[in-house]
């Protein structure tokens, strides 16, 4: 039997932000719905990305600098805007509060490692639908 369970957040992960004391200095708990689970898996695992990079790649190696360029800046200003949106998303009304108490420098270290968080969330969930279905052709071909 395949059962899904549906619940208010797919994700509530506490985030701190401690001095090296270990002083709290802010904190909250990030939470995340299915629906924003949706947005930042589209934002994560952009497909125009990959078209870019094969158009940027084949622009460099015909020489078409001009062009290279203007699709550089593109991609760029694209990646910040989804950035941006998983910044919202993730950090809410949190978002001036933490960076004011953490600064520009931690703040986006702290972006990157949710960005990362993120990632190994999708690849391990990924990776558990891959070994379930093995699992089950190996039960299933054993019979």
């Amino acid at each position: 039997m395949l059962t899904l369970t549906r619940k208010k957040y797919e994700v509530e992960e506490p985030i701190k932000l401690k001095d090296e004391n270990d002083n709290l200095l802010y904190e909250f708990t990030m939470q995340i719905t299915s629906d924003e689970m949706e947005e930042i898996k589209n934002i994560i695992f952009n497909e125009s990305d990959i078209k870019n990079g094969r158009k940027l790649s084949v622009l460099e190696n015909n020489g078409n600098i001009t062009e290279y360029e203007e699709l550089e800046a593109k991609v760029l200003k694209e990646a910040k805007e989804r950035q941006e949106k998983l910044e919202n998303i993730c950090f809410k009304e949190h978002k001036i509060p933490f960076k004011e108490k953490a600064g520009e420098y931690k703040y986006t270290e702290m972006v990157e490692m949710i960005f990362d968080f993120f990632v190994q969330t999708f690849v391990e969930k990924k990776s558990q639908q891959i070994n379930t279905m093995s699992s089950h052709l190996r039960k299933i071909s054993n019979k």
